[in-house]
């Protein structure tokens, strides 16, 4: 039998089933007709009758030569399945126990296939294969499909090589919104992108201001000089935003119009510190004071005990200290 995807498949091989018992076509003329080898017809046959294993066809209280009667055809099921090519065993297969830690391990963590392979050899001891962590968690569907990224050139301002810390700090904000008083704040992330190492403030206000504050508080915290500062085109990155920075020595560059991909670096720690700390909410009952010292905290583990595998497993704080 073939294996196929096809959902019209196991319709057709039913009507195939139709054409030699009811109509008593040749065997050779429904293989022509369905474009199969005759032996596919005989082989569908055999899963008919495996699908109909409880009726009997045949009338022995007729004559031989008497075909079976339609009403017996009547209660035939006239669909044969696909059944799936996949092998359902190996020799080699991890056992039952070995998966649930690995599914138990990605659902504590919320991370990728290679962080929970580093979790489960470091934490745990267990010695697993990489790909034998990403097969499982794709088998059962915790594993994202994402495209291949698109490479754009940028005619402005050329993007600086990225060889000590400092030489790019990406910098953005994120919009916390909270649906029962309609109210917002404002919270302004910068990263390193040598180092990773990430400061963010929230704040009540969307200013240029405030966006300044954030990058001189952050270069002050973390502890190197800001060379270049990358930000999107948001009106708190406007020209004020890169007049007070210019005048502190600090180059500015703005991305591209509708190239969030230009700011990956930032983008995913937005995403980062919104699934482990903030949350997109804030509660109306949340100070922004109470709200700042949650941020703090968790820069705290975030700079300095949360692996990256951008770093090869190392915190941000092991990669300042090797510069």
């Amino acid at each position: 039998m073939c294996y196929s995807t096809n959902p019209s498949l196991e319709k057709a091989r039913g009507k195939a089933m139709k054409l030699l018992f009811l109509e008593n076509i040749p065997v050779q003329n429904i293989a022509d007709r369905y474009g199969v080898n005759r032996s596919t017809i005989w082989r569908w046959k055999k899963k008919w009758l495996e699908v109909n294993p409880n009726i009997e066809l045949r009338n022995y209280s007729k004559q031989r030569d008497n075909p079976t009667s339609l009403f017996r055809y009547s209660s035939c099921r006239w669909s044969i399945p696909t059944i799936s090519s996949a092998p359902h065993n190996h020799p080699n297969q991890l056992p039952d126990y070995l998966v649930t830690i690995i599914l138990d391990a990605r659902e504590r963590l919320q991370r990728c296939a290679e962080a929970v392979w580093f979790y489960l050899r470091e934490n745990l001891g267990i010695e697993i294969s990489l790909s034998s962590v990403r097969r499982i968690l794709k088998r059962h569907g915790c594993l994202d499909s994402r495209k291949k990224k698109r490479n754009y050139q940028y005619k402005g301002l050329p993007r600086p090589r990225v060889l000590t810390p400092g030489d790019l700090v990406e910098t953005d904000t994120i919009h916390l919104f909270n649906p029962i008083s309609k109210k917002k704040c404002y919270l302004y992330t910068t990263i390193d992108l040598y180092t990773r190492m990430a400061y963010a403030k929230v704040y009540d206000e969307l200013r240029p201001g405030l966006s300044v504050q954030t990058i001189l508080e952050a270069q002050a915290k973390l502890g190197f000089k800001f060379k270049t500062v990358q930000a999107d085109n948001g009106p708190e990155f406007g020209k004020h935003f890169a007049e007070r920075l210019q005048a502190k020595g600090i180059v500015i560059r703005h991305t591209r119009l509708h190239r969030p991909n230009d700011n990956a670096h930032i983008e995913r720690f937005n995403r980062t510190i919104q699934e482990e700390c903030t949350g997109s909410y804030f509660l109306a009952t949340e100070t922004i004071e109470a709200l700042n010292m949650r941020v703090f905290n968790y820069l705290d583990y975030y700079n300095n005990k949360r692996i990256h595998l951008g770093l090869k497993y190392m915190t941000p704080a092991q990669m300042l200290q090797r510069c």
